[in-house]
């Protein structure tokens, strides 16, 4: 259960006008019943590199939520977000519905649209940039575009307003592009069309993770347009920067105020590159603690992650530790089966009584998760793309 569900049922709603009309009362009464229902917990998994995790990673956590339901640790379902893997298969559906995904044809479908387009009917909207020089007349119309685009995945125009304003628009009230890179767009609408469905109250965002690559000093996470091919510009490519995730906070607060724990599946997510009003260097921390302020429990890693196969068992031990805690058993997150490789060390962190992550000292236990054994882990296969277990597939949020 989330601490944004927790604080909402613990408070109490009073209606205090004498003058109130039943029909008011009646619907606030409903409102805050709805509000007050317990609601399906997910964990959204974003990853920006689409070469091999329909593979590893997501079937790897999927297992591991598994694990926590048959162990009575609780049900979650999982949302992934990601560009078209290496198998064709999409995660647009999970965040539209499929007859919502259906409508829409992305630039990596049809070559007669350029990089950061979708056609929706006989509409083509342009909603990253295609060209790293573009001129402001391109600007204003990608942010045009994106409220056209916000609308018809079902995001109300007023928060779309939200979205633009807070991406897209600079101090002076003239369009922008935002901080992430054009190839990007199409994970963050799915991403916006998820805080969108929380926000509404259809479930709670428990736990989120984002994993793809990331230089050292840098606030973007990358994608891949083939094996180790990287998609790493700034304007242009597949970058994913926090700053954005950040701002959308403003936008969604009941949503990013459901998150209870956060992890980084990247490179060098120690240091973000990030900085204060004041130019003083910003923690990952901070920025975790900032962006969700309910948050308990972060993670990432410092210098060099592992590749994606190895990365898996530590997604699935974090997914099925945070199952462990949330459950009463409270040093669970303080004990790993994978801390460290040769090149980079795991780091877990928990917020404390000042309200700020500090990091705890974890030891490595071969108790605390399935000891590495032949790429398999808790997911037990060869390899074999999520998709197609419908063992796993039922841990998945589908959108009817």
């Amino acid at each position: 259960m989330s601490d944004y569900a927790r604080h909402s049922r613990s408070g109490s709603r009073t209606t205090t006008s004498t003058d109130s009309s039943t029909s008011t009362e009646t619907t606030e009464s409903n409102a805050a019943a709805l509000e007050n229902m317990p609601k399906e917990q997910v964990m959204i998994y974003l990853t920006q590199n689409s070469v091999t995790h329909q593979n590893d990673e997501i079937p790897e956590t999927l297992a591991a939520l598994q694990k926590a339901d048959q162990s009575g640790l609780g049900k979650k379902s999982m949302i992934p977000i990601s560009d078209p893997f290496a198998d064709g298969h999409k995660t647009d559906q999970y965040a539209f519905g499929q007859s919502k995904a259906d409508s829409m044809t992305w630039w990596h479908d049809d070559a007669t649209l350029k990089s950061g387009q979708v056609r929706i009917g006989d509409q083509v909207l342009s909603l990253g940039a295609a060209e790293s020089d573009i001129e402001q007349s391109a600007i204003t119309q990608i942010r045009t575009d994106w409220k056209t685009a916000l609308e018809h995945v079902g995001v109300p125009s007023t928060k779309a307003k939200g979205v633009i304003d807070a991406l897209m628009t600079s101090n002076d009230g003239t369009a922008q592009l935002m901080h992430s890179g054009g190839r990007a767009c199409n994970e963050l609408l799915q991403l916006i069309s998820v805080l969108n469905r929380a926000e509404m109250g259809e479930f709670e965002i428990s736990s989120f993770v984002i994993s793809g690559h990331h230089y050292r000093g840098t606030t973007y996470i990358f994608g891949e347009m083939g094996d180790h091919e990287y998609d790493s510009d700034q304007t242009t490519g597949d970058t994913l920067d926090v700053r954005d995730i950040e701002k959308l906070s403003t936008v969604f607060p009941k949503a990013f105020a459901q998150v209870d724990s956060f992890m980084f599946s990247a490179c060098n997510t120690h240091d973000l590159g990030l900085e204060d009003e004041q130019g003083n260097d910003r923690s990952t921390g901070d920025w975790v603690s900032s962006t969700f302020p309910e948050a308990e429990r972060m993670a990432l890693w410092k210098d060099i992650a592992p590749g994606s196969d190895y990365a898996a068992f530590i997604s699935g031990e974090f997914a099925l530790d945070i199952a462990k805690e949330e459950n009463g058993q409270n040093t669970a997150f303080d004990d790993l089966t994978f801390k460290k490789t040769q090149k980079g060390t795991h780091h877990r962190y928990e917020k404390g009584a000042d309200g700020t992550m500090s990091e705890i000292e974890t030891k490595r236990t071969r108790d605390s998760y399935p000891h590495y054994n032949d790429y398999k882990g808790l997911r037990n296969s060869n390899h074999e793309a999520f998709h197609k277990r419908s063992d796993l597939m039922q841990y998945i949020l589908k959108k009817s």
